[in-house]
């Protein structure tokens, strides 16, 4: 199963993910399960120090 699939599945934009994992490549690789596609919104919001999304 692909990264876009398993982003569809979740109901993620495929497109927006992609885009977020390459933006934070360095980050991602810290820490790549926080990066999942159904938890990458909160690896995010801590990125920017904001409270994790619902």
């Amino acid at each position: 199963m692909s990264l876009i699939h398993t982003a569809e599945l979740h109901h993620v934009v495929s497109f927006d993910y992609l885009v977020a994992l390459q933006r934070h490549a360095a980050a991602v690789a810290l820490d790549p399960p926080a990066w999942m596609p159904w938890n990458y919104t909160t690896a995010l919001a801590r990125l920017a120090g904001e409270p994790a999304p619902d």
